[in-house]
C-alpha cells in the first residue's frame, strides 16, 4: 500500500509491503515541494520513520529549526539598510 499526501508546502508518504510474499515493514517519510511550481511535495526532508515517537520528534525538531531560522532572518532583516 502506497499513500501520498501534500497539505500547503509539506507532506508524507506512506508505505507498507504489497503482498504477503515480500512482507515490508510500514514507514513513513515527510516531504516538501522542491519548488513553487511543484504540485505535490516531492522532496524528502525525514528518514523513514516506523513509530509515532519518531514522527514527532522530527516534527518537533524541525519546528525548533524553522523557529531558528524565522528569528534570524528577522535579525537580519532588521540591521540591513531601509
Amino acid at each position: 500500500m502506497q499513500i501520498e499526501e501534500t497539505k500547503g508546502r509539506f507532506g508524507f508518504h506512506f508505505s507498507a509491503g504489497d503482498d504477503d510474499a515480500h512482507p515490508a515493514a510500514a514507514f513513513v517519510q515527510i516531504y516538501v515541494k522542491s519548488s513553487a511550481m511543484s504540485r505535490v511535495a516531492d522532496l524528502p526532508i525525514s528518514p523513514h520513520m516506523r513509530t509515532a515517537a519518531e514522527i514527532d520528534r522530527f516534527v518537533d525538531d524541525a519546528i525548533l529549526a524553522l523557529e531558528a531560522v524565522r528569528n534570524d532572518a528577522k535579525s537580519a532583516l532588521a540591521t540591513s539598510p531601509p
